[in-house]
């Protein structure tokens, strides 16, 4: 890495963002510049994956490793990055749909492993890039392209099930909150272990009304302002059960911060110790001594 000083727009590459006017994605992008900065984050040691989504474009505009991969398929692209190269910062980019419908599987399993991986989920509650469709995180009853009665199914909790999974460091930031999300992400790279900053941001083209009445105003940080002890498991699933009632009153507070952390040994750690201790062999004598006829 060069001694001299990076600041956040020497992160940004020279393809400029094709996002909507105003999208909230703007302000998380410009608060992982500010991380890299403040932390003086290598370039050349990081690597940003994604998978397909408005959110998703983020590793093009980055002077970083990236790769925008298929659908649903950024966090087994993580893993391998990370067992290739355990030397280089891995951090995943996506969205609702993307991480928690058709990538569902791979976030449980990633997480209950403890791949040493920064995931942050930009939850703008719809699919957005193919013109508004209700994911999993949309309310009871939105009206997408596809569900003109109204969404059927119950939201999907993302704080809840991310604990459930087993990730061993959760929390959650508003796109409105730009100071709190940057110490979100901050504290998610300093993680060692699988990290979630689940990031709340509206859709402003195709969700209005909820960009305009999420306001700063409505959101609570449940550590500084309920005093709450990340540490404390049963404490952190009583949180998050309760994190999404912002959605039935809108009087009601958006609760961020971090939920749950909790330090255990990460999948490659422990994959470098079975190295160690292993006698490493050629595959022509692994072959050879099966004794095959």
């Amino acid at each position: 890495m060069s001694s001299q000083y990076l600041s956040p727009d020497d992160y940004k590459s020279d393809i400029k963002p094709s996002w909507c006017p105003g999208c909230s994605v703007y302000g998380i992008m410009a608060a992982l510049t500010r991380v890299f900065s403040q932390k003086q984050i290598d370039p050349l040691k990081t690597n940003l994956i994604s998978g397909i989504g408005c959110s998703s474009r983020m590793p093009l505009y980055f002077q970083t490793f990236g790769m925008h991969t298929l659908h649903g398929r950024a966090i087994p692209v993580a893993i391998g990055s990370r067992l290739s190269r355990p030397d280089i910062k891995t951090i995943v980019i996506g969205g609702d749909g993307d991480l928690f419908s058709i990538g569902t599987n791979h976030f449980v399993h990633a997480a209950r492993k403890n791949f040493d991986i920064t995931v942050i989920c930009i939850d703008n509650r719809i699919y957005a890039m193919t013109k508004n469709q209700a994911s999993p995180t949309s309310t009871i009853g939105y009206q997408g392209t596809l569900t003109p009665y109204g969404k059927l199914s119950a939201v999907l909790n993302v704080v809840e099930f991310s604990i459930s999974c087993g990730a061993t460091f959760v929390s959650r930031a508003h796109c409105n909150s730009p100071e709190h999300l940057q110490e979100m992400i901050s504290c998610a790279m300093d993680h060692n272990g699988f990290s979630l900053v689940h990031v709340l941001a509206p859709c402003k083209t195709f969700n209005k009304e909820s960009f305009l009445s999420e306001k700063c105003h409505r959101v609570i940080d449940i550590n500084k302002d309920l005093a709450h002890d990340p540490t404390d498991r049963a404490a952190a699933m009583t949180h998050a059960a309760a994190s999404i009632d912002f959605d039935n009153n809108e009087s009601s507070k958006i609760p961020v911060g971090i939920y749950w952390k909790h330090h255990s040994i990460t999948f490659e750690e422990q994959v470098k110790e079975i190295r160690k201790n292993t006698r490493q062999s050629d595959v022509h004598s692994i072959i050879s001594g099966l004794h095959i006829s």
